[in-house]
């Protein structure tokens, strides 16, 4: 046989492989363009979510003391505006809009949405709605909010308080709720096994040593006390962020889960599923008020879109106005309010017990009368003007 035959024998084995693993990369490259496309758009949709769902800033008027760290995430937000805006985004970017019948189909393709707002989550999910002349029908629905709750209980074994998760069963003192917020806010309601009586629910900072005794109610003994509440103090910071993921990760599995039986009502194959997420991704999205959304099982290429994305970045975080009174150094004699911490004026004049420290308003700093030590002496400062420096 001739080299020439050995050749085209070679050529017609190889060939088909070639065509293969040549279509095979055509599909791959193609489906990672379309993923990316795809990836693009639900990002784009998410950020105007963001932004038309919040309504105001937050003008809380119970003082904090500066427990809620160095920004405010107490963000108030229209949950079904920004669901309403991210599929009304999508629409238009998808040529769909209108077209009830693609936007509902296309529903199906959105197992989830949930707006993450101060304290607590909000899914928007598809579930079977009956009208009032008795039909029904698959349409979107904004679910009430589960708030971030979290359950411990206070014992007393051989004459020693403990605690632990949940509801105890044996020689409990008392049983304490505790819904988080975004910062160290919590809302706290429990029971009280001691005097049995309900403990009243209270929203306080879990630093504020002055709000936070409810914490271990039905602890009798005071060697006891500062202790376990420092302990528990302590423990419900560490837990705050893995309830708030444990929480959020809870309702958008129910509804990702949820949606095959009405994908397979509609003739889909594909098996929704809650996409695998690291710790360290699920922190990420639960950093602040945003909105999250799950878009799955639309055909790219070779396999299906199976992706996340949330949007937080277009959340503001309220405006702290901070308050100094003029120190024997400082050339500028009046009361003032800062709009960074980093003014050199803020640093020269600051007065560690302050309260409050700040306001979340121009108009408010103004008006405020705080009380502090300056030079050895509790005194009360009332007229704020604006830092020349910082320029608030």
């Amino acid at each position: 046989m001739k080299i020439t035959d050995f050749a085209l024998v070679f050529i017609a084995i190889i060939l088909p492989f070639m065509l293969v693993l040549y279509i095979n990369i055509t599909f791959t490259i193609k489906a990672e363009e379309m993923e990316m496309y795809y990836q693009k758009i639900i990002e784009s949709s998410l950020d105007d979510a963001a932004y038309e769902m919040k309504q105001v800033e937050s003008q809380d008027k119970q003082i904090d003391y500066g427990y809620s760290d160095k920004y405010n995430k107490k963000i108030n937000v229209n949950a079904q505006v920004g669901v309403d805006a991210f599929f009304e985004s999508m629409y238009n970017t998808l040529g769909i809009k209108g077209n009830e019948t693609a936007e509902s189909y296309f529903d199906l393709f959105v197992p989830a949405v949930a707006v993450i707002e101060y304290d607590g989550v909000r899914v928007s999910k598809n579930e079977t709605v009956t009208a009032d002349d008795g039909t029904s029908a698959v349409k979107r629905v904004l679910k009430p909010k589960r708030y971030f709750t979290y359950t411990y209980s206070i014992v007393r074994n051989n004459g020693e308080y403990t605690y632990q998760s949940g509801v105890a069963s044996n020689n409990v003192v008392s049983v304490h709720t505790i819904e988080f917020t975004m910062d160290t806010s919590i809302t706290h309601r429990g029971y009280n096994y001691i005097y049995n009586e309900e403990i009243e629910a209270e929203t306080f900072y879990l630093e504020d040593n002055n709000r936070n005794s409810e914490l271990i109610s039905g602890v009798v003994d005071s060697e006891y006390k500062d202790s376990l509440k420092s302990e528990i103090v302590s423990y419900l910071l560490d837990m705050k962020q893995s309830v708030i993921a444990e929480v959020v990760s809870s309702e958008l599995s129910f509804a990702v889960n949820e949606n095959n039986l009405y994908a397979n009502q509609a003739g889909m194959v594909y098996s929704f599923s809650f996409p695998a997420t690291t710790q360290e991704e699920m922190y990420n999205m639960i950093d602040g008020v945003g909105i999250i959304a799950f878009v799955q099982g639309i055909s790219v290429g070779n396999k299906y879109l199976n992706t996340k994305a949330f949007g937080v970045s277009t959340l503001d975080q309220t405006t702290r106005y901070y308050f100094t009174a003029p120190s024997t150094d400082s050339q500028i004699q009046m009361n003032l309010y800062h709009k960074v911490i980093s003014c050199p004026e803020y640093r020269l004049c600051r007065i560690t017990d302050m309260s409050p420290r700040y306001a979340t308003s121009r108009q408010e700093a103004a008006t405020s009368i705080t009380t502090g030590t300056l030079n050895g002496v509790k005194q009360t400062f009332t007229g704020f003007y604006p830092c020349p420096i910082c320029n608030p």
